[in-house]
């Protein structure tokens, strides 16, 4: 069995006596404090979030088996009884698979609020050393030709100044020499989905994606990032636009899955 590559962060970079000196004179001037205990940390370094809340992260992990399909961890079957929900028994999503890092709860939850909501860009690095970790537990770099952000309507990417799940495919790009497009937009801005039903979910994202006719489709296999995953409507509907716009096939990657209850 292949190694899976480990993507590092900025915690893996050498930390030399400078920087350390540079970092605690900036902090005599600019205290920097972990983003989510407040406790002091090293500002080129730690980026915001120190050890023990990096550890936290870390331990999110789904470890459980999970559908094949949407990613819904399962909690009631040994880690090699992979197989489908009954929400895809029912009815099939239309992407090939779904895949996350971890469980959308406490720090990892903390760390992404952070970026999407707080303007962190900094942390954008050591979310996507998640994505990586993820991406090569289920695939390699040769299963896709494309990686494309699930987009922000244009209002919404204009107030908050970028969009997180963009930033995130950029830097996955890189990372695993895949190229990046934004090939899909948003055809209205839609109400968070946060509060609402399954079925209310679906009914907001119905038809709110378009793919750009300028960047031909036909054929492409298609790694589709965004931030946190609920019940899948919105990668479903992105995940429509994109087979409508002729790719092959669609698997979908995000930081976190958020459990329904």
């Amino acid at each position: 069995m292949a190694v899976k590559p480990y993507i590092p962060t900025a915690r893996d970079l050498p930390y030399s006596r400078t920087l350390k000196i540079l970092d605690s004179l900036l902090n005599l001037l600019y205290p920097e404090v972990c983003l989510l205990c407040s406790e002091p940390v090293y500002r080129h370094r730690d980026c915001g979030i120190c050890d023990n809340c990096w550890n936290r992260v870390v331990a999110l992990k789904i470890i459980a088996a999970r559908c094949v399909s949407c990613g819904l961890p399962f909690h009631s079957f040994s880690s090699d009884s992979e197989h489908l929900c009954g929400n895809c028994i029912q009815q099939m999503p239309p992407y090939d698979g779904a895949r996350s890092f971890g469980y959308y709860a406490d720090e990892l939850g903390g760390l992404i609020q952070g970026l999407k909501f707080r303007n962190r860009r900094n942390l954008t690095g050591f979310l996507v050393s998640l994505l990586a970790d993820a991406f090569f537990e289920t695939w390699s770099r040769e299963d896709f030709d494309l990686i494309v952000p699930v987009p922000l309507h244009k209002k919404r990417k204009r107030q908050r100044g970028y969009n997180q799940s963009e930033l995130l495919a950029q830097s996955l790009a890189l990372r695993l020499a895949i190229p990046q497009k934004r090939v899909l937009s948003r055809l209205r801005a839609t109400p968070p989905q946060v509060g609402l039903s399954d079925s209310q979910r679906i009914e907001n994202v119905r038809n709110a994606f378009h793919v750009d006719g300028r960047h031909p489709l036909a054929g492409k296999r298609v790694l589709l990032i965004d931030d946190v995953m609920t019940t899948g409507a919105t990668a479903a509907s992105a995940a429509k636009a994109l087979l409508d716009g002729g790719a092959a096939r669609v698997s979908v990657l995000t930081v976190a899955r958020a459990e329904k209850h």
